[in-house]
């Protein structure tokens, strides 16, 4: 085991309830909270967008499919470098350790807060601009495909991170699976267990 990640500070000791973040500032304390249903909501239609510009931008429909599947194969590998190198960034001062705190650590503290499960719009939004952009301006309309499945993945992040910390029996395997790999990241070392969609990439660099 390599111990690259550093983890959360000891206090961050989970608990029961939520934490009201922004007390002086009701806007800020809103846009930090968001349920599931509004990342439907917004990225659905975003992904059928970008599949659309794909196909009929001079893709074809077999070729845009190939594209979005890559897209969110990429994902998975994104999402587990994301959480483990920026999520769980080695912090050193105060200030980084609040930064960490207010990115991630609020999370750790209180895991079952419901609204505070699946990243903000006012972040994500952003993000998947600057990726749409990057992936077009590689690819060219082709990149509209891989931004598709690049999108349709990080929204199966969400909802499965949403389930695995709110419904607790399930006849499937591989959700229980999933969901245990979870809870050990949570509960039992945060440097290990970076993977949330899928543990593949934790099997491949062994944490």
């Amino acid at each position: 085991m390599k111990d690259t990640a550093s983890p959360l500070p000891d206090h961050l000791v989970p608990r029961q309830g939520e934490l009201i973040m922004f007390e002086n500032n009701r806007f800020l304390e809103r846009m930090s909270r968001m349920r599931p249903g509004t990342v439907l909501l917004v990225y659905l239609p975003v992904i059928a967008v970008a599949a659309f510009l794909s196909i009929t931008g001079g893709t074809g429909f077999l070729k845009t499919v190939g594209l979005m599947l890559a897209g969110a194969v990429f994902w998975t590998f994104f999402e587990y470098f994301f959480h483990r190198f920026v999520f769980h960034f080695n912090a050193t001062t105060p200030f980084q350790h609040k930064i960490l705190f207010t990115i991630h650590g609020v999370h750790h503290q209180y895991p079952n807060d419901r609204d505070r499960l699946v990243m903000p719009i006012t972040v994500s939004i952003p993000l998947a601009v600057l990726f749409g952009l990057l992936f077009t301006s590689m690819m060219g309309n082709a990149g509209w495909g891989f931004f598709a499945g690049f999108a349709a993945g990080y929204v199966s992040y969400d909802m499965m991170h949403y389930a695995v910390h709110h419904v607790q029996n399930s006849r499937f395997a591989l959700f229980r699976k999933i969901r245990r790999h979870h809870m050990a990241h949570h509960f039992r070392d945060t440097r290990q267990g970076f993977g949330v969609s899928s543990y593949f990439w934790d099997l491949v660099f062994r944490t």
